[in-house]
């Protein structure tokens, strides 16, 4: 009975860590599963999404400066002893105490409602460079993820050469013991193979840096072990590059034209914000006075309501100066839009460009691919035949190496590519 009591509880232990799949310090993600981690992680997330608050929070601080304020004082004075002469009378002058309490209503304030608009526009502006932000860290992330499979791919070709390498170097180590071929042969096959060796020492601290890249967009600790659910060959398959290269660009759904006509809208509320420096503000308040200690005489009523105009008449041209600089601003404001707008048109043409000609490049470089393979493995027969030199197998795999390394750089061409063209147009 002990004995199936711990078996049961093994299983459930097991079918709990396996079906999490993660670990305190492992991470087994898939490539939309570390955008979402890296947009509840990644510290830039956080503090966009503490702008938006921070925006919020400023809203409704000048909402407020318009509802009814309320403030109070105590006082206490103390004129030690003073007596005051009244037609030779002599009044003392005892400590006195007061509480007041004020409520003020803003009554009307063209720039109030001014305010508000243009604190509106800015908490708009601040969620739509929060979702900016949100779009950059998907496609860092998924660069970030990318590289690490290409640069891993990458060690997988060499070390898939390496054993082809090290197994003609051997048979060419054997044919020299037995006097078929001469030690200038092995010994070029050594020197590729101590090349490769060292190629692929490298690759592996490429490849601590293209994770520990990875760690930094997610967010995670750097001792946290990444595991990649996903290969190349199914992020390549999961490309709709189609679908990309026919999206349209719609210029007012870009994130960066949202934000320049936050800002041309801002610039215009500073005009009207102007304007409305001219006009009168009238407030009412209320006044409320108790007497803690009693003076000696008081003419201070206990309540007090009234009314405050502040009404603007003269200020030697300082407003109109502030409204032409204003207007300036606006107009500098709608410049830089129309500027990045034609920007935007221009870099969209270029990157579909790019994407076209990364996709045939890619193409072209997987037939090179082949085409290399095909010519090593033939020489490397004939080698070991005796039909052709350790030279011609040296030459054949410079040639595997560059076409292989050609076509990892094409791929990765074909991810940045699609990406930047995705992060214009705005696609997930």
């Amino acid at each position: 009975m002990k004995r199936y009591l711990l078996i049961m509880m093994m299983a459930v232990w097991c079918k709990t860590v396996f079906s999490q799949g993660t670990s305190e310090n492992v991470l087994v993600l898939s490539l939309r599963e570390a955008q979402e981690h890296a947009l509840q992680n990644n510290r830039t997330m956080w503090n966009a999404n503490l702008s938006v608050t921070e925006a919020q929070r400023r809203t409704w601080e000048v909402i407020s400066a318009g509802l009814p304020q309320i403030n109070a004082s105590v006082d206490y004075s103390n004129m030690l002893g003073f007596e005051m002469n009244l037609l030779g009378m002599a009044l003392p002058m005892p400590p006195s105490s007061n509480f007041q309490a004020t409520v003020t209503q803003l009554l009307f304030s063209a720039s109030y409602w001014v305010g508000i608009r243009m604190s509106r526009i800015g908490e708009q502006m601040t969620e739509t460079a929060r979702l900016q932000a949100e779009l950059d860290i998907r496609h860092q992330t998924q660069a970030a993820y990318q590289m690490v499979l290409i640069v891993e791919e990458n060690r997988r070709l060499l070390e898939q050469n390496l054993e082809n390498l090290q197994a003609l170097a051997q048979s060419t180590e054997d044919m020299v013991r037995v006097g078929v071929a001469q030690q200038t042969d092995a010994d070029r096959l050594n020197i590729q193979v101590a090349t490769m060796q060292l190629g692929i020492k490298n690759i592996g601290r490429n490849i601590e840096m293209a994770y520990n890249l990875l760690r930094f967009h997610l967010g995670v600790d750097s001792d946290t072990e990444l595991v990649l659910t996903e290969t190349l060959e199914e992020l390549i398959l999961a490309k709709d590059i189609e679908r990309t290269l026919s999206a349209d660009f719609d210029l007012s759904s870009n994130f960066n034209m949202q934000l320049l006509e936050g800002q041309v809208e801002l610039a215009s509320k500073q005009i009207s914000l102007e304007r409305a420096s001219t006009l009168p503000t009238i407030a009412m308040f209320y006044n409320y006075t108790y007497r803690i200690a009693e003076p000696a005489f008081s003419m201070t009523p206990d309540h007090v309501i009234g009314f405050q105009a502040t009404i603007p008449i003269f200020a030697s041209g300082q407003r109109h100066a502030r409204t032409q600089q204003a207007r300036i601003g606006l107009e500098r404001a709608q410049n830089n839009r129309d500027l990045v707008a034609n920007q935007l048109l221009m870099q969209e043409s270029q990157l579909r460009f790019n994407l076209r000609t990364a996709v045939e490049t890619f193409e072209l470089q997987r037939t090179m691919v082949e085409l290399s393979q095909r010519v090593f493995d033939d020489v490397s027969r004939r080698y070991q035949h005796g039909m052709a030199s350790s030279l011609d197998v040296t030459l054949a795999n410079t040639e595997l190496l560059q076409a292989q390394t050609n076509y990892v750089n094409a791929m990765m061409q074909v991810f940045t590519a699609q990406s930047e063209l995705e992060n214009l147009l705005g696609i997930n």
